[in-house]
């Protein structure tokens, strides 16, 4: 005779009803603990809702600083600019607008020739892992300051490294002829040349093919032996 089994057997739990139940069990027995843990929940929420829209709006308002200070600066207002540049840094240092500011405040240094501040403020940016968009402009400005400051070894690294991590950038050729340049002015014109044929083959038919051949040209064979290198115009 066949064995029979009971209908509530046959029954398949629903696993999701199966949790609802035990949960209402649960809260219906410990109503106290759970009305705790909710409202909890819920100052939690309210908090992190209120953390999100006031960072927002602090974003906000640091580009707002950021663009004012960009408007001073294609005015001509340089001290101007620096001033909301630094507002910028000290009230709003955690949004993504201290990190452009802090490459603006450079630029407006380095074009005052205060090259120590200007080196000061790209390094500071670079610390903070700007976006890849605009690195390569941060290293060749902090590049160029160092060179015009006459610290010749660290543009050479700098400039080395913006053809290392960008060479298909567009500065690249920009950033050969500055590696260039650096040599020279560092007495070592074996290496400049090296960089200016690498520029000619590169790059040919260009303008900066046309003017890394003029130059070479001009340091070879032995330009420099007893006087400093002149910087080229």
């Amino acid at each position: 005779m066949a064995q029979t089994y009971s209908s509530r057997e046959d029954i398949k739990k629903d696993p999701l009803q199966e949790w609802t139940r035990i949960s209402l069990e649960w809260i219906a027995a410990n109503r106290q603990t759970f009305f705790s843990i909710a409202g909890t929940v819920a100052v939690v929420v309210i908090i992190f809702a209120f953390m999100v829209a006031n960072f927002h709006n602090l974003r906000k308002q640091a580009w707002e600083k950021y663009s004012s200070g960009q408007n001073w600066v294609y005015a001509n207002k340089p001290a101007n600019a620096i001033g909301l540049f630094n507002e910028v840094l000290e009230n709003y240092s955690h949004t993504p607008a201290a990190t452009y500011a802090l490459l603006s405040k450079g630029n407006v240094l380095y074009s005052q020739k205060n090259y120590p501040e200007a080196i000061d403020s790209f390094k500071k940016c670079l610390e903070r892992n700007p976006p890849k968009i605009i690195l390569p402009f941060v290293l060749t400005a902090l590049g160029s300051a160092q060179e015009d400051s006459g610290d010749y070894a660290s543009a050479i690294a700098t400039y080395k490294k913006v053809i290392s991590d960008f060479p298909d950038h567009y500065l690249s050729p920009k950033m050969y002829e500055s590696l260039a340049r650096a040599y020279e002015l560092s007495l070592n014109p074996d290496a400049a040349k090296e960089v200016y044929e690498k520029i000619i083959t590169m790059f040919p038919g260009t303008y900066w093919s046309e003017k890394a051949r003029q130059r070479y040209h001009q340091i070879s064979p032995e330009p420099f032996q007893n006087m400093p290198a002149e910087k080229p115009e």
